[in-house]
């Protein structure tokens, strides 16, 4: 450790008291030295790998450089900002990055509400559809024209009678010939109350015969009518 150099003033100074008193002989052993300079302090950061070179300002320390802290809501904290990626660059000055959600998280209320609207609506039709009562079937009849000599095919008209309800009636034809229909299949609307189904049977030859045609409704309710007409060819 290095000793700091005397003062020249210091070896001019006289021990004695009563010596002290200037004499008219002595010499001027008076110095004069200028006021010492203050000592500047500079404050160096420690290094940093890519940090940049401090600067050093008349009113304290300033450094620049990635990890510097700036003032709050200056040029250098919005800088530095951008800089780490946490403010846009046209961003406000102090406000984050906000990643924006996916379109699925965007739209999931308004896609909810459409799935409860829908759900809603089958739940109510379904409840519509089981509250009505079904289809019955409460009365039949068949009727056949006035049959002219040696007529190739007689019309019989069957009339149902329903409740009003809609569904479906299942019949078939039978003949007094021995031959019957395959199953057959009325659509009934709603508020309909009479439906009409027909029975073309077609004749060839001469002679006469007694016909019979009966109508057998076999669901939703069994009703049979039947109705009988004459041909005649000679």
């Amino acid at each position: 450790m290095s000793t700091p150099p005397e003062d020249p003033r210091l070896r001019f100074v006289r021990t004695d008291p009563a010596a002290s008193r200037p004499r008219p002989d002595d010499p001027d052993l008076t110095v004069t030295l200028p006021p010492a300079e203050p000592a500047a302090t500079l404050h160096l950061p420690p290094s940093a790998a890519g940090a940049e070179p401090a600067a050093i300002a008349a009113e304290g320390e300033t450094r620049f450089g990635p990890g510097v802290p700036g003032t709050q809501g200056t040029a250098d904290d919005r800088a530095t900002g951008i800089w780490r990626g946490t403010l846009p660059p046209d961003g406000p000055s102090g406000a984050t990055v906000r990643r924006r959600r996916p379109w699925w998280r965007r739209e999931l209320p308004s896609l909810l509400v459409v799935v409860a609207v829908v759900v809603a609506v089958v739940l109510g039709m379904r409840s519509c559809t089981a509250a009505r009562s079904p289809l019955h079937v409460v009365g039949a009849t068949v009727t056949a024209p006035a049959v002219g000599r040696c007529a190739k095919t007689v019309v019989v008209t069957g009339v149902l009678r329903t409740d009003g309800n809609p569904g479906t009636v299942d019949y078939r034809w039978k003949r007094s010939d021995g031959t019957a229909s395959a199953v057959l299949h009325q659509e009934v609307g709603e508020n309909v109350r009479r439906s009409e189904v027909v029975l073309r049977w077609s004749f060839d030859g001469h002679g006469t015969m007694k016909a019979t045609a009966t109508l057998e409704v076999l669901s939703p309710d069994p009703v049979t009518a039947a109705t009988s007409f004459t041909y005649a060819c000679s």
